[in-house]
């Protein structure tokens, strides 16, 4: 068996024939230089010789400890670095637990023996990888400050009050004990960087980036032609957008914290590129693997967290949510916990995203129905239970409502049934016990339902992805401060979904009797008579042009999907219908089109909006409206 010692360009094997001595060769699977690296890997690849070479010399000088099973007179056959843990000393230190996997033969039978080799590593001084070793049988390895293994700080959400009073403590030049805006330039000053402003992405994403050291950094001039600005020490670069703004210091506190904590992944990427040698890699060419991510969406999370933290002190900020709260003599409703957040933003110069947030991170859940935003907009406030899980959410955008649609039959079935209707970014009931109509239009939910969402509403479960961060050699890049988010149907939530299948009535409408057979020319012509609608009246109702209408009514051409639909809705005609009519023109629904998805689900929740009402929706999530809006037709249902 060949035993790899490290991995990447160049491969180390022990020489079967010369035991201690090794063979290097290129690693014909090497493909690309990886994007970051964990310090564990950086030790496979560049010290296993040495950590080779240092438990060799101890077992020849008789000082390796042995299990009583292994003679001194075996042979170390090989050496591999396996895992290590790491323990944060400060900015620049830290304590090292290797674990390596020995193979002795002994007596011509091959045995393994795990050993720990400590050491340490200062990144602004002299390091000892090797200043001892000992059997290693598994036993946990207890660290006081614990990074993973890409050095990153491992923190649980009560160590982040904690990191944000020692940064403000270390360095912040003003008080801070009483409730106030925290400055977040004299912060960075004060801690060693400059600040400067620069246009930083061409697309206006990238709200602001740390240099850790001398380097010259691509920005963008106001035409968006790439130029090098010079860095000559430690600097947070701020978008200029974002200057004389309350989310500056918003984001140069998040750069302050990705100093403090995460300067030791900095150095070992920094170092690690040095000894390969090549040219740094941009982002956006490379693909992070899941460890990688996880990496980075850690760093991320640390920053965002204790830059909230520090914003927000706990003793400060729940003074002022209980000197709020005890004004008010009767039980706080929406209005009061609307003004309670708009107080914390205010107070404190943060988001009101923010404000919130912290104000449930400090106990006060009841304000988690308030101030939700969905689409475009808030929705109507509404109660949450405290025992409703942190992690789910009763509204949602109709972007994902589709995506949902589009995975899940069980979802499908239920939205067909036309037992629940998508009503101010919520799944609810279509009862009037909880939906609010007027004229057989769809308006809010009832008072009743916003204090018994989880009667009425369906929930769904927060997931949080997609890559809102990134590293290129040199520089840690924050992208603008959004919360990117998926939904699923969780477990839970998918047996409460076949549960409520199972009370929908499989009853076939009656519309089958009234089948045609015509081509879609006949078909148009018999609707609009069925309907009675006149051309103009249909030009009135769905923005199509006189042209589009003529064609419709002829069979001639091939109408888009879009024209259908458009036809159909002005008409308000049934589910049956569309159907049919759509399988007369050719035209169909595309499951893997974002676009169809979305129509889908309009028409499914959404079944009293109008042609007009459905284009602003559209525009509104970014797609082509169906039709063009025409002078004189009416924008939306009264």
């Amino acid at each position: 068996m060949t035993h790899y010692l490290n991995r990447g360009p160049i491969i180390t094997i022990a020489d079967p024939l010369r035991p201690g001595q090794y063979k290097q060769f290129r690693n014909p699977e090497w493909k690309e230089l990886p994007e970051i690296i964990s310090f564990t890997e950086f030790l496979r690849w560049n010290y296993t010789t040495d950590y080779g070479r240092y438990i060799r010399e101890l077992h020849r000088l008789g000082r390796l400890p042995l299990y009583y099973d292994i003679p001194p007179t075996a042979i170390i056959e090989n050496v591999a670095v396996v895992e290590g843990k790491y323990d944060r000393i400060d900015h620049f230190t830290f304590l090292m637990y290797v674990i390596c996997d020995v193979a002795f033969v002994v007596n011509g039978y091959r045995q393994n023996q795990k050993y720990c080799v400590q050491g340490y590593y200062r990144a602004n001084g002299s390091s000892d990888f090797f200043s001892d070793v000992d059997l290693y049988t598994g036993k946990y390895i207890r660290c006081k400050n614990p990074l993973d293994e890409f050095l990153v700080p491992i923190l649980s959400k009560r160590d982040f009050d904690k990191v944000a009073e020692q940064i403000v403590k270390e360095y912040y030049p003003y008080e801070a004990n009483f409730p106030c805006r925290i400055n977040g330039i004299a912060l960075a000053e004060a801690m060693g960087y400059d600040v400067r402003y620069a246009r930083l992405s061409l697309n206006g994403k990238v709200k602001s980036k740390i240099i850790f050291e001398k380097k010259d950094v691509t920005v963008y001039d106001k035409d968006g032609h790439k130029k090098l600005l010079s860095v000559k020490k430690p600097t947070i670069f701020v978008d200029k957008s974002l200057q004389d703004t309350t989310d500056e210091h918003n984001a140069v506190i998040h750069e302050c914290v990705h100093a403090h904590l995460h300067n030791l992944f900095y150095n070992l990427q920094s170092y690690y590129h040095d000894i390969v040698g090549k040219e740094s890699p941009e982002f956006n060419d490379y693909f992070y693997s899941n460890a990688q991510q996880k990496c980075m969406k850690w760093m991320e999370t640390q920053a965002n967290s204790i830059a909230r933290h520090i914003q927000m002190p706990k003793e400060e900020t729940a003074d002022v949510i209980i000197d709020y709260l005890d004004k008010i003599d009767r039980e706080p409703d929406f209005e009061d916990y609307r003004g309670l957040i708009d107080l914390v933003k205010y107070k404190f110069g943060v988001s009101r995203y923010a404000a919130k947030k912290r104000i449930i991170e400090l106990g006060w859940k009841e304000v988690r129905g308030v101030y939700v935003y969905c689409t475009t907009g808030y929705v109507e406030d509404y109660d949450v239970d405290w025992r409703f899980p942190m992690d789910s959410t009763y509204a949602l955008p109709i972007r994902s409502i589709a995506g949902i649609f589009g995975e899940s039959e069980d979802f499908q079935a239920l939205v067909r049934s036309k037992k629940y209707v998508y009503i101010d970014g919520h799944m609810c009931r279509n009862d009037e016990k909880y939906i609010v109509t007027r004229s057989g239009i769809h308006f809010g939910l009832t008072e009743y339902a916003k204090h018994h969402m989880d009667e009425c509403c369906i929930d769904f479960k927060k997931v949080y992805g997609g890559l809102d961060y990134s590293y290129t050699f040199g520089e840690l890049n924050k992208e603008e401060l959004a919360i990117i988010e998926n939904y699923i149907l969780g477990s839970e939530q998918k047996r409460v979904l076949k549960a409520r299948l199972l009370e929908i009535s499989d009853t076939k409408k009656s519309l089958d009797a009234v089948k045609t057979t015509s081509p879609l020319g006949e078909a148009v012509v018999y609707h609009m008579k069925r309907c009675n609608v006149t051309s103009e009246d249909l030009m009135e109702r769905s923005g199509l042009g006189s042209t589009t209408i003529t064609k419709l009514r002829t069979g001639k051409g091939r109408p888009k999907l879009e024209t259908i639909l458009a036809f159909c809705v002005a008409l308000n005609l049934e589910d049956y219908f569309r159907t049919d009519l759509m399988d007369k023109a050719g035209v169909r629904f595309d499951h893997t089109n974002p676009a169809h998805l979305v129509y889908i689900t309009i028409l499914e929740l959404m079944p009293d909006a109008n042609v007009f009402q459905i284009n602003d929706f559209l525009k509104e999530e970014g797609f082509t409206p169906w039709t063009q809006d025409r002078q004189g037709t009416i924008a939306a249902a009264i």
